[in-house]
C-alpha cells in the first residue's frame, strides 16, 4: 500500500450527532396542552356576547340604542347572550324578544334544555328570530377563543358571537 493515499470519509458523524441531539431535545419537551374547554367556558361566564353571524349571514351592528325607555328589546337589534354558573342558565335578547333557559356544558359539548321567550310577534316561519331560536335549541357544541364564541348546532348552523358593546347590552 505504498504510494496510496487514504481519503477520509466526509465528517457526517458530527452533523448526524447534532441532528439527533436536536431531535431528542424536541421530542423530550412536553407536548403543548390542548386548551381546557371547561376552564375556557368558565372564564367567560357573565360576559355579554353579541351575535355577528347567523349561519352564513352577517348581522351588522344596529344604529341607535338597543332598548326602549322601559328596557324592552327594540325590533331589529342584534341578539345577545350571557351565560351564568349557578344555576347554569343563559339568556339575552333576540331580534325582538328577551329569552333564557338552562344549559348543560361538559368539555366542548353544550346543550340548551329549553328556551323561554317573551312573545313579541316579530317572527315568521323563516325569520331571523325563528332561525336564531332553532339554532340555539339545536346547539351541541361550542368553539371559543379570545375574540369569538361560536355555538354549533347539530345541523351545522353556526351562531357566531363577539364581545358585546355597552350599547348592545342596554340598561341592566
Amino acid at each position: 500500500m505504498v504510494g496510496q493515499h487514504h481519503v477520509a470519509p466526509p465528517r457526517a458523524g458530527a452533523s448526524l450527532y447534532a441532528a439527533l441531539l436536536l431531535l431528542a431535545c424536541a421530542c423530550s419537551s412536553p407536548a403543548p396542552r390542548a386548551p381546557d374547554p371547561d376552564a375556557a367556558f368558565r372564564a367567560q361566564l357573565g360576559r355579554d356576547w353579541a351575535l355577528v353571524r347567523l349561519g352564513d349571514r352577517a348581522i351588522p351592528p344596529p344604529p341607535g340604542t338597543r332598548t326602549s325607555a322601559y328596557g324592552d328589546p327594540v325590533p331589529g337589534q342584534r341578539p345577545t347572550i350571557r351565560f351564568a354558573a349557578a344555576p347554569a342558565g343563559a339568556g339575552g335578547r333576540t331580534f325582538c324578544n328577551g329569552y333564557g333557559g338552562p344549559y348543560v356544558q361538559r368539555g366542548d359539548s353544550l346543550r340548551f334544555e329549553h328556551i323561554e321567550s317573551s312573545a313579541v310577534g316579530c317572527d315568521g316561519p323563516d325569520s331571523l328570530e325563528t332561525r336564531f331560536h332553532r339554532a340555539l335549541l339545536g346547539t351541541r357544541r361550542f368553539e371559543l377563543d379570545s375574540a369569538t364564541l361560536v355555538l354549533v348546532a347539530a345541523d351545522g348552523t353556526r351562531l357566531t358571537f363577539a364581545p358585546a358593546s355597552a350599547a348592545e347590552i342596554g340598561p341592566r
